[in-house]
């Protein structure tokens, strides 16, 4: 049996309410709010948090394959599912792939792994999806389309979700699209590109896949389809046969906005919160033609659910002004001072910084970060080892600096006391007033630091749970 084993969806915790955005435009927009990544966010950020959320209390050594999806992939040459693999801290042995080109690519990255692990020639992997898009001000996507990541297990054990059938369309068509010139999507004639293109491409691959599994349109429980809005989502469940007010997944449009490459994914999670053992389940992609999955319940799921997604949406920071909304997706300079970081440091120091391995004295166990040669405790040299530290922890102590050179004041620093040892000193994002205290719980999450010499530097970062 192969299928999903494990999913897990992220959202940021930033909301842009629309009418926000209604306001600065003197526009009529649909009621509702968009996730909006914060100034250290991007892709590779949001799939590292997806990744540790998919693999919280799991063995990661058993993954063979890691493949990031994304149309908004912050390097244009670096391959970034490396990165997401190293800060995971999986194997050096997993083989990544990066996936990129349309919204498809999701899809296209989850039917991929599905395939390896079916030939056999990978036991395990994880496809982790996320997009950031960016969108013209005043343009009709600018309120519609949100920020988010998801990251899905598939393998032979455990399999929550059972891989019966796949089907693909392919076809040029011109819908959505972003030369390597243009920072922001493009759409042209939304209705008949949603007909012609969309609702055509996807019903056909969601009939396809349901034609070699045998399935009747009608005995599908739950239908995960990205779309660019519900109205084209339901017109393409129609046209498939199905009935997209029994079928279709509730979308996330009204409460984070539509999220692109994670989206059939975001969709799938939902799905198997409530689905039951035996259920079909299909989800599919779409751009230039259609990727379609069909997947059968097992009797595994009500043990492996996925978090629900109202968990993810809980808790929202609201984005109080459209400026700084336009900082937080970079059409506002907001420049952070950081010295560069050379190839040789970065090297150096990866297990340390990336990995988040600090080091333990053999002698009397103390857990100490950054590495180092000596312990603090019982002054033993060179006794001890690398050990790979935690991302949960509590605040021992903090500090409110409103004078670093950042781009978002005020700036809590804290010092972290992680569970089975180890202490940091490190920035705290994502939180609301009050939230900073002495004994509160955080988590570790992956975030861009700085940038300098033309590139990115991230670095790990605490935030409340």
């Amino acid at each position: 049996m192969v299928g999903v084993t494990r999913i897990a969806t992220y959202v940021p915790r930033r909301r842009l309410d629309r009418s926000v955005i209604g306001q600065t435009w003197g526009a009529r927009v649909a009621a509702g709010k968009r996730a909006v990544a914060g100034l250290d966010e991007d892709s590779l950020t949001m799939a590292v948090d997806a990744v540790l959320a998919c693999l919280d209390g799991a063995d990661p050594a058993g993954l063979d394959a890691l493949y990031f999806a994304s149309t908004t992939s912050p390097y244009l040459e670096k391959q970034v599912a490396s990165v997401v693999a190293t800060a995971a801290d999986l194997p050096r042995t997993i083989a990544t792939a990066d996936f990129a080109g349309s919204v498809r690519a999701g899809v296209a990255a989850l039917r991929t792994a599905l395939d390896g692990v079916r030939a056999g020639s990978v036991r395990s992997a994880l496809v982790a999806a996320a997009d950031a898009r960016l969108t013209d001000p005043a343009s009709e996507l600018e309120p519609v389309l949100g920020d988010g990541a998801a990251a899905v297990v598939v393998g032979t054990e455990g399999v929550i979700a059972e891989l019966v059938s796949s089907a693909s369309v392919a076809e040029e068509f011109t819908y959505f699209w972003r030369t390597d010139e243009q920072r922001t999507v493009q759409v042209a004639e939304p209705r008949f590109g949603a007909s012609y293109g969309y609702a055509r491409d996807v019903a056909e691959a969601v009939s396809a896949a349901l034609r070699k599994a045998e399935v009747p349109a009608a005995s599908v429980a739950r239908l995960a389809l990205g779309a660019p809005d519900e109205r084209t989502a339901a017109e393409a469940a129609k046209r498939a046969g199905c009935d997209p007010g029994r079928q279709l997944v509730a979308a996330l449009a009204a409460e984070i906005g539509v999220l692109g490459t994670p989206e059939p994914l975001a969709l799938l999670a939902r799905a198997l919160e409530t689905a039951s053992p035996g259920d079909f389940l299909v989800v599919a992609g779409y751009g230039e033609g259609a990727d379609a999955l069909v997947f059968r319940a097992t009797d595994a799921l009500p043990g492996g659910r996925p978090r629900p997604l109202a968990d993810c949406l809980a808790r929202g920071l609201p984005v109080p002004s459209y400026g700084r909304f336009l900082r937080a997706r970079g059409l506002v300079p907001a420049e952070t001072a950081g010295e560069p970081v050379t190839s040789i440091m970065e090297w150096k120091e990866l297990a340390q910084d990336v990995r988040l391995h600090g080091s333990r004295c053999e002698v009397c166990g103390l857990v100490q970060y950054p590495q180092t040669r000596i312990c603090l405790a019982c002054q033993a040299r060179d006794r001890l080892v690398a050990h790979k530290l935690a991302k949960r922890g509590t605040v021992f102590t903090f500090t409110i600096d409103n004078l670093a050179p950042v781009a978002e004041h005020p700036l809590p620093m804290a010092v972290i006391d992680l569970e089975g040892g180890g202490r940091l000193y490190l920035q705290v994002t994502d939180a609301a007033d009050g939230e900073v205290k002495v004994g509160a719980p955080v988590e570790l999450t992956f975030r861009r630091l700085h940038e300098a010499g033309g590139n990115r530097n991230y670095f790990w970062k605490a935030r409340p749970t």
